[in-house]
């Protein structure tokens, strides 16, 4: 059997539905997995063990063609705005089309629709996504959390890059493009203050622009956050590609249910997450409010964590 996974969005979005190869190569060993994504966030799929192949969705793609070649069995268009996807598969003479329910086109393409919302099903989005695989049989329930792998010259040049800040060195995700919570630029220069006060060293990961570090790629990336010892960050992609690789992840989250730690908190061994007081909206100053000093007690549970057991 041979699926092609689409996940053409986000770099959250594409950690969060690992769990749909995980549950394909659970249920079925022998399956090829494929994966259609974004050029950008392709590289988090390096070395990821059971993967046939990566294929790169450009504003250009022939996306027939591309199937075409492919001949998969099944697409599971997890990307639900990428309404292109599935009318491509009905061309292409692909058995098995599955879809979320939006636009007249993929909804007529579709052989299998989800017709929930996945804020109605009141799951994590890492189960969301396990709804595609109900033609299957194999959805319903989780998977373990994923888990993201580095090369050993990796983890090396992301501690040489950090080798000038000492442990426990935290690094730091200021905010996202998806993000349920954003704190401002005061209330983050407040709080790195009380954090180093507290016994720990940040470092600014993300934004590139934000950083202090040389500029670097998303494995570059990777590679700096195994050298940390904690990240602290907002419910974006890269907190939740950080927990993926087994840091500690202390994650910031506002109270609004669509963006609730139920259903967005990363997946991972060693998480922690607080949410802001009071009943303001996310995105109008609801995280200013924190206090920077009920951080470090979750922070400082990680220090028991042995920082040989991070990304390996």
């Amino acid at each position: 059997m041979r699926i092609l996974i689409v996940r053409t969005d986000a770099l959250g979005d594409l950690a969060i539905s690992l769990a749909v190869q995980a549950r394909i190569l659970e249920r079925c060993p022998q399956a090829e997995v494929h994966w259609l994504v974004s050029p950008y966030t392709a590289p988090l799929l390096d070395l990821l063990p059971g993967i046939s192949g990566v294929h790169l969705r450009e504003t250009d793609t022939d996306l027939r063609s591309l199937i075409l070649n492919l001949k998969p069995d099944a697409v599971l268009n997890l990307s639900h705005r990428d309404r292109a996807i599935i009318p491509a598969a009905k061309a292409a003479g692909v058995p098995i089309r599955v879809a979320r329910a939006r636009g007249v086109g993929q909804i007529l393409a579709a052989t299998h629709l989800l017709w929930q919302s996945r804020q109605a099903t009141r799951h994590h989005e890492a189960q969301n996504v396990l709804d595609f695989l109900a033609p299957f049989g194999w959805d319903g329930g989780c998977t373990a959390p994923p888990r993201l792998v580095l090369k050993e010259t990796e983890r090396e040049h992301g501690q040489k890059e950090l080798a000038g800040i000492p442990h426990p060195r935290l690094g730091v995700i200021l905010r996202g493009s998806g993000s349920g919570a954003f704190p401002s630029a005061v209330w983050w220069a407040n709080t790195l203050s009380v954090l180093t006060g507290a016994g720990w060293n940040p470092v600014v990961l993300s934004p590139p622009g934000d950083s202090t570090l040389e500029p670097t790629d998303l494995r570059g990336l990777l590679g700096r956050m195994g050298a940390c010892d904690a990240i602290v960050g907002p419910s974006t992609g890269p907190t939740h590609v950080a927990a993926a690789l087994g840091v500690p992840v202390l994650c910031l989250m506002g109270l609004r249910p669509n963006h609730a730690p139920s259903r967005w908190a990363p997946r991972g061994e060693h998480i922690q997450v607080i949410q802001y007081p009071g009943p303001e909206a996310d995105l109008s100053g609801g995280m200013d409010r924190l206090d920077p000093g009920a951080l470090i007690p979750h922070l400082n549970r990680f220090r028991i964590v042995p920082l040989d057991s991070v990304s390996q």
